[in-house]
């Protein structure tokens, strides 16, 4: 049985966004970090679970950043960005990440090396795409960066899924939805 939702125009109450997120919660996606350098040297990076491939030729992939965010500037505004595909053992790396910190990388240095322009590229994960940005969209509340994969790399890690507000492996949350649904 659905519980239905009408949306008519902007979502101006709380709860009428809490509703929105819970039923876009439902689809299951994989957790990124992506990292960039400011302008002025600093390094940033995020947790994501906006990401999504655009395009084969050229090799496109695209991210969104919420546009009033503590480092949307130097993700906006800068001209590379590493995106990573984190694995299901780097979920404290993703929980740290989505937190607001004056430097994320404080005590993550050794878990990072010099990647295109500059940018931290997580050593360990699941895939890497070093990006030159290519374009950019600002739309709602969020930006749409487009980048332009200029080299990637992948392993056989598992990745860290995102779904209804939990993280963990397929079969953690397999689990846990199981063990849900005999409650």
């Amino acid at each position: 049985m659905y519980s239905w939702t009408l949306i008519t125009g902007d979502i101006p109450h709380t709860s009428d966004a809490r509703a929105f997120r819970q039923s876009l919660a439902t689809f299951p996606t994989g957790v990124c970090l992506v990292t960039t350098l400011s302008e002025q040297g600093k390094r940033e990076g995020m947790t994501i679970n906006s990401f999504a491939s655009v395009s084969l030729a050229p090799p496109l992939i695209l991210w969104s950043i919420r546009d009033d965010a503590r480092s949307a500037d130097a993700f906006i505004c800068g001209p590379h960005f590493v995106l990573s595909v984190l694995g299901a053992v780097q979920r404290p790396m993703a929980r740290h990440f989505a937190r607001s910190a004056a430097d994320k990388f404080s005590g993550w240095e050794h878990e990072f090396e010099e990647g295109i322009g500059g940018c931290p590229r997580l050593r360990d994960c699941v895939a890497t795409f070093e990006c030159t940005t290519y374009s950019r969209y600002q739309e709602g509340d969020h930006t749409i960066l487009l980048g332009r994969v200029e080299r990637h790399g992948k392993t056989a890690a598992l990745p860290l899924v995102l779904h209804m507000g939990e993280m963990g492996s397929l079969l953690d949350l397999a689990e846990t939805a199981r063990t849900a649904r005999t409650r």
